[in-house]
């Protein structure tokens, strides 16, 4: 199902929300398609000025409900009874549902077990991975006005994440790509299928094709009108397999350790890594080599 194809339920448990964070939630609900149904739940009358406001100014529609019982939220089994007979009803396709209670987990499975596609939004620190997981993709509200608040993480945590997804956005091109390289659109579609809540804004970036352009040993290119993630190494598979023959040979037994043999690499080369040339694993690069055999974590040659 295309983007443009979506009708969408917003759902918000206003209660969990602050109405500060309605905005940013709209501007993400319009790159995925139309809503056709928007509503807030909550004992209205305990909400804030700036809550109505808000809410009047998004159009949407308040569904009040009194807390009736001690410890127990009638807001909360309202939303879930609506977004089950919206489903039946087949007047949407697709749910945004803003929340980070946990308690909304059975509702996102049932939904997904529907065929919805089901969005969460909520706080990171609030929400729980079981819920994240319940969710076909989750949004943080940190992270949806990113060029609006600069204060999400130091430059220090954005580096070290952006080197662990780059070294996963390696290995998917290895994985399910085609001569080193897979398509920008595909990648986005398997991390998203992995990673609930993958974001390229949690890295720093705008978009999935500038974070890719942040990331050593990745480039994209075009090819007509189709974007491709390539694996780009900025030495040859020739020239390593020149280089691993001769660290060996240094050796009188002609023998050497693996771990040992990527040491020597990376003394020449810091930035070495071997899933730039297309590979999940160092000894699967050394064992392609045509005079060297791979055995018991050391490799010798023939």
């Amino acid at each position: 199902m295309e983007k443009n194809e979506y009708k969408i339920a917003l759902m918000i448990d206003s209660e969990n929300v602050s109405p500060k964070y309605i905005k940013s939630v709209m501007n993400e609900i319009a790159k995925y398609g139309k809503i056709v149904i928007a509503r807030f739940y909550g004992d209205v009358y305990n909400l804030s000025k700036e809550w109505h406001k808000t809410a009047q100014d998004y159009a949407i529609k308040p569904v009040h409900q009194y807390n009736v019982a001690i410890g127990k939220n009638a807001a909360d089994m309202a939303m879930a009874l609506d977004a089950q007979e919206m489903m039946y009803q087949e007047k949407v396709n697709t749910f945004f549902l803003v929340t980070s209670d946990s308690d909304f987990t059975p509702l996102a499975m049932k939904l997904k077990e529907g065929g919805m596609h089901v969005i969460g939004v909520g706080n990171e620190k609030k929400v729980t991975p079981a819920f994240r997981s319940a969710c076909n993709e989750f949004k943080y509200f940190e992270y949806l006005d990113d060029e609006e608040d600069d204060n999400n993480g130091s430059n220090e945590d954005s580096v070290v994440q952006s080197q662990e997804i780059g070294g996963l956005i390696k290995s998917i091109i290895i994985e399910n790509g085609v001569d080193n390289r897979i398509q920008l659109s595909r990648l986005g579609d398997i991390l998203v299928n992995r990673f609930s809540d993958f974001d390229s804004r949690k890295y720093g970036a705008k978009t999935l094709s500038s974070l890719v352009t942040t990331i050593s040993g990745l480039s994209i290119t075009m090819d007509k009108t189709t974007a491709y993630v390539n694996l780009s190494s900025k030495i040859s598979m020739q020239d390593i397999s020149k280089l691993i023959v001769d660290i060996i040979s240094k050796n009188k037994s002609k023998e050497m350790m693996l771990t040992k043999i990527k040491q020597e690499l990376e003394k020449m080369y810091p930035d070495f890594n071997y899933q730039e040339l297309g590979f999940t694993r160092f000894s699967k690069l050394v064992g392609s080599i045509d005079n060297v055999v791979v055995k018991n974590n050391a490799a010798k040659l023939k």
